[in-house]
């Protein structure tokens, strides 16, 4: 299912339901150093990069969300602004079915208004949102939340055709740390060759394809094969990687451009993140430009319009590695296990609801939910109902336009008394368009979100 809401007055009315609902308050103040580029790590992502101010992690999402109302601003991170202006809907109306629908939700709304890193924070959001869904479904009744134990308890409960069933909600970390270890070894092995590239004065475009893991490569090959590669204006191949070249055209920007941004890194180096390319790093020389005069500022500010350039050098880059690839895509297999072992004390009309996030690059998890399919009818020693797969695609498209995908992968277990598990999707609402088919742990092929737009007028 794709959300097709991009609306101010849902955001807006989203952010004020939650402010009501919960009774917290944005930092007025917070939101406009935050907007004027005071403070450009506040909403950082923690295992990539930590704010020296820690907040709640609800008023990071509340602060994220108005500053899209609040275009345009200094510092507009549009990429990270997408995942706020989703979630804030998705949680406004999870709480609204929860506080009217299900019982026992105290400790849990505590516990999510503390919260001060994202994971974590996530997490209690996706079991409201899976509380919410099973409370709005006509074969369910009397839904409440099981209270926390140090021992082994599912996350949920309800009553359905007089038969009582438990829900345990696991979630998966947005990033793992192989994801992030291999970014960051890919960012410093760039390193030498964008500054070898700066030190000639030559702006670049290369395009670099991983044969085996990035770590196993020295920094002083990739340089040289960059450069072969540019001076030669041929692909050079090597058993590590291969490398193509080509100089990156000077620029005059008319207008002040937002970067980072979709746009501009499709036209400008042709990478997005449904691509086939993993990441991007670039190094440049830059001017950004100064949308707002701050009094008594004596610290610059940050920005995200870029003004002018005179030197730049991005470096594509991707995997082809399969063991490398494996090691980026695979899911925990223990956390889903220990799930099965939370539900199975206390019976076995159970429900498990696992949440992961697809990097688009990197495609689907066809392969490795086959693999944990088959360890579990293998090993034959758990017994369940369902075990429901949430997997949601977060992408900001070349046009601006924020995109929410989310496909359900079930497996029936040995215990399931119906065709059809009673809920499947519990992130998308109700006004999502809704495409049907697709392989078990792919979901059907959607359309780009620019075309459904222009579509749709």
């Amino acid at each position: 299912m794709q959300i097709n809401t991009f609306s101010s007055p849902a955001l807006e009315s989203a952010i004020s339901g939650i402010c009501n609902k919960l009774g917290v308050e944005i930092d007025i103040q917070l939101q406009q150093e935050y907007q004027n580029g005071k403070h450009p790590k506040l909403l950082s992502y923690e295992k990539v990069e930590t704010s020296p101010i820690i907040i709640p992690t609800i008023h990071k999402y509340l602060i994220g969300a108005k500053t899209i109302l609040n275009q345009p601003c200094q510092f507009y991170d549009i990429y990270r602004a997408c995942r706020h202006f989703y979630f804030i809907q998705i949680l406004n109306n999870a709480i609204e079915n929860v506080i009217n629908n299900v019982s026992n939700y105290e400790a849990k709304v505590e516990k999510l208004l503390n919260e001060t890193k994202y994971d974590p924070f996530d997490a209690i959001l996706y079991e409201l949102t899976v509380a919410a869904h099973y409370a709005k479904s006509s074969k369910v009744n009397n839904v409440r939340f099981l209270d926390e134990s140090p021992g082994k308890s599912p996350d949920i409960e309800f009553i359905s055709e007089d038969k009582q069933y438990f829900v345990e909600c696991k979630r998966f970390d947005r990033d793992t740390d192989i994801v992030l270890q291999i970014r960051d070894i890919v960012r410093e092995k760039a390193q030498l060759t964008l500054h070898s590239f700066s030190e000639k004065n030559q702006s670049a475009l290369i395009e670099i394809s991983f044969h085996k893991n990035p770590e196993l490569i020295s920094n002083s090959l990739i340089r040289d094969l960059c450069f072969e590669a540019f001076n030669t204006k041929t692909a050079i191949i090597d058993d590590s990687l291969t490398v193509i070249a080509k100089p990156l055209p000077p620029q005059k920007l008319d207008n002040f451009t937002l970067f980072p941004s979709p746009m501009y890194f499709w036209q400008r180096y042709g990478f997005r993140n449904s691509g086939e390319w993993f990441g991007v790093t670039n190094f440049m020389d830059a001017k950004f430009g100064r949308h707002i005069d701050v009094d008594n500022e004596s610290e610059p500010l940050a920005s995200t319009w870029l003004d002018s350039t005179d030197f730049e050098c991005a470096l594509k880059w991707k995997i082809t590695d399969n063991d490398t690839v494996w090691r980026y895509k695979r899911l925990g297999y223990s956390r889903l296990f220990k799930g099965l072992e939370q539900l199975q004390t206390h019976g076995t009309n159970s429900i498990l609801h696992a949440w992961y996030e697809r990097d688009n690059f990197a495609g689907h998890r066809k392969n490795e939910l086959l693999d944990f399919f088959y360890r579990l009818y293998k090993s034959s020693r758990d017994l369940f109902s369902w075990i429901i797969f949430n997997e949601t695609i977060l992408d900001t498209s070349v046009n601006g336009i924020f995109d929410f995908i989310e496909h359900a992968h079930p497996i029936n277990g040995p215990t399931a008394k119906n065709r059809e598990p009673i809920v499947t999707t519990v992130f998308t609402p109700d006004d999502g368009y809704i495409y049907s088919g697709g392989e078990f742990g792919v979901g059907p092929a959607l359309p780009d979100i620019d075309d459904v737009y222009k579509e749709n007028g």
